[in-house]
């Protein structure tokens, strides 16, 4: 067999060989197709905060225990009410009572703990207020986040831009190959996991927001300057 011949034949088994992989891929839509991700992403002043801690107390008698941590409590809600801090921005639902061994000694301790979730909408009492609990005794475990209050509308626009940016990507990458865009036929949020199953949408994780980075200003409680916004999507477009 001639060489000019033997190339063409072996292109043939090659394209062949291919179709009838894809034909038997699972998931793979039957029509031509391409895949892009979009992306967009602010960073804004926060104007909400949220601290979340907790107050303890221990003693081998109960109701000294139970003693100490409501004058804890006590002592927390003040300190928030003097911070303009309203009662309906304070969560302390949880408590907990465990017995704890001490060494040396048959009969044990028992510790008690309630948690807090206090949301600051005042954020300018918010480096007086940290420091303040910081320095109170029996407060452990304390954690700070920040937000939005229209954290949710800007999610929502952030979205709509990152399709933008997807869309326009594939027209891009379809104008490349001599193509047209087609309409979608398989969007997700974040990264599809795989190109042979792209008709299920990823399970919506929620998105990384309001992450407080490093305090800004001269204070150590001080608000950060910016907190990030973000929201990806993944999309596949049918080729024209």
């Amino acid at each position: 067999m001639k060489l000019n011949r033997i190339i063409p034949a072996l292109a043939l088994c090659a394209a062949s060989a291919t179709c009838s992989a894809q034909a038997a891929a699972p998931g793979l839509p039957a029509h031509p197709f391409v895949s892009t991700s979009g992306k967009a992403q602010l960073w804004m002043r926060p104007d909400i905060g949220e601290l979340k801690f907790e107050a303890g107390a221990q003693n081998a008698s109960v109701e000294t225990a139970a003693a100490a941590l409501q004058e804890t409590s006590a002592s927390i809600m003040q300190l928030m009410a003097e911070h303009g801090v309203q009662p309906e921005d304070i969560e302390a639902h949880e408590l907990d009572k465990k017995s704890v061994p001490v060494s040396g000694r048959e009969q044990p301790d028992y510790s008690m703990g309630r948690l807090f979730n206090v949301r600051i909408r005042d954020l300018a009492q918010w480096p007086e207020l940290m420091a303040k609990l910081v320095a109170m005794d029996h407060i452990t475990n304390i954690n700070s986040h920040f937000d939005r209050t229209d954290g949710d509308d800007l999610n929502t626009q952030l979205m709509a831009a990152a399709a933008d940016d997807a869309r326009g990507k594939a027209t891009s990458l379809a104008k490349a190959f001599g193509r047209k865009l087609g309409p979608v036929v398989a969007i997700a949020r974040g990264p599809l996991d795989k190109i042979g199953a792209p008709f299920i949408q990823q399970q919506p994780g929620k998105e990384t927001r309001g992450i407080a980075g490093p305090a800004a200003g001269s204070g150590k409680y001080a608000i950060p300057d910016s907190i990030p916004y973000s929201q990806t999507v993944s999309a596949i477009f049918v080729l024209k």
